[in-house]
């Protein structure tokens, strides 16, 4: 049973990465989600990615 992962929506202050989800780079001004465990994901990826899946890309048991 997979539950809602609640994402706190935010806007990078700093390059951070790549998305894990669409692999493009997170950069300053982007608008991200960042997951209770810490991970952080373009917004729109992440939404895309809630609505088949219920979990972190990145931590999938959690």
């Amino acid at each position: 049973a997979y539950h809602r992962v609640f994402c706190l929506s935010d806007v990078l202050s700093k390059d951070a990465g790549e998305c894990a989800i669409c692999l493009e780079e997170l950069q300053q001004g982007d608008t991200i989600a960042r997951l209770p465990c810490l991970c952080i994901y373009h917004k729109g990826c992440i939404d895309e990615w809630f609505e088949v899946n219920r979990s972190c890309p990145e931590h999938p048991s959690d």
